[in-house]
């Protein structure tokens, strides 16, 4: 592709304006997102991205649970047809994981059945027995991670691809350190194979092969503090709330079509609903576009009108189970009555 150092993220939810990457032999990658993501991106995040996409360097995002860090990543290879690997990151994870695993306990059985059919091959019981380089053969026992596949991608086919490590605050403070050589280099080794590895820089510099290198995205809810050598490799981009205009550009995206009278009113509530109150979990975008689809159900079947919402108390507004998430918040938004 010719284009690639050409190719900008615009985010604001609109159709893909560039060719999908494709695979040597034309076939479409299988994990790019084909569907149109409803993304609204502010002019500040817009830029973050870009300048990710620029030093390819990793783009570190914090902000609210469901401010839409996660799906920024979907939006992003989208829009740019890139494909898009997907590491979700648990207390358990290892880093190593997210580029390769090596599968031992198959390959000891398969070392177990071989001796098995050669013992009965001997006894001429079995004939055609297999040969023991082919039960051996340790390649077949590695898989690689998504992090891996995206290096792999960029070493042997020259295609970027989108990697989003989610929530890497819930893997133990190692997990970030163990990063640091990949993030910098794009190039690990697979220790149970000799001479087999893959270097996205192809021994170049990373300017003279930047297009062709993984985008990382990597987000974060804040649970535990990154080190500092890690944020270093790092851009770093705290998600806002999304601006009045910005949510009104949201529900547009996502129910395709202008505001309803219903869904003027049930914004201003929402807008003051998470202003009235000292939160401990304020409701995100998600819950916002929740709240509107059963908003839109209740109005269609006429069982619920504008002025109606907009007459009711913040502590009585209907469907509050999709956007008060603990008993505090509730009693707090009771005392208001």
């Amino acid at each position: 592709m010719k284009d690639l150092a050409n190719r900008q993220y615009e985010g604001q939810g609109n159709d893909r304006k560039y060719e999908r990457l494709k695979k040597e032999n034309g076939e479409e990658f299988p994990d790019i997102p084909r569907k149109k993501e409803p993304y609204i991106a502010s002019k500040n995040l817009v830029e973050a991205v870009n300048d990710a996409l620029y030093l390819r360097r990793p783009l570190l995002l914090e902000g609210e649970p469901g401010c839409g860090k996660t799906r920024l990543a979907y939006s992003v290879a989208y829009e740019l047809g890139y494909p898009l690997k997907e590491c979700y990151i648990r207390s358990t994870s290892r880093a190593e994981e997210l580029l390769y695993t090596y599968d031992n306990i198959r390959r000891l059985y398969d070392l177990q059945e071989y001796k098995f059919i050669q013992s009965k091959s001997e006894e001429k019981l079995i004939d055609n027995s297999p040969e023991l380089t082919d039960v051996i053969e340790r390649k077949k026992y590695v898989e690689l991670g998504k992090l891996g596949e995206a290096i792999q991608l960029s070493a042997e086919s020259n295609i970027p691809a989108v990697v989003l490590v989610d929530e890497i605050d819930k893997a133990d403070i190692d997990f970030p350190n163990d990063l640091l050589l990949v993030l910098d280099r794009l190039q690990f080794e697979i220790k149970e194979v000799k001479d087999w590895k893959y270097d996205a820089l192809r021994g170049e510099e990373r300017e003279v092969r930047k297009d062709f290198l993984p985008l990382i995205i990597i987000t974060s809810n804040q649970e535990k503090e990154l080190p500092k050598a890690f944020l270093r490799r790092c851009l770093f981009y705290y998600v806002e709330f999304p601006e009045l205009e910005d949510l009104r550009k949201i529900i547009i995206n996502h129910f395709k079509q202008e505001l309803s009278p219903l869904f003027e009113v049930a914004l201003a509530r929402f807008v003051e609903l998470r202003g009235k109150i000292s939160w401990r979990k304020k409701p995100s975008t998600g819950e916002f576009i929740n709240w509107l689809r059963l908003l839109e159900r209740e109005g269609k079947n006429e069982e619920i009108t504008d002025e109606e919402l907009n007459k009711t108390q913040l502590g009585e507004l209907p469907f509050l189970h999709t956007l008060v998430k603990n008993q505090s918040d509730r009693n707090a938004l009771k005392q208001l009555i």
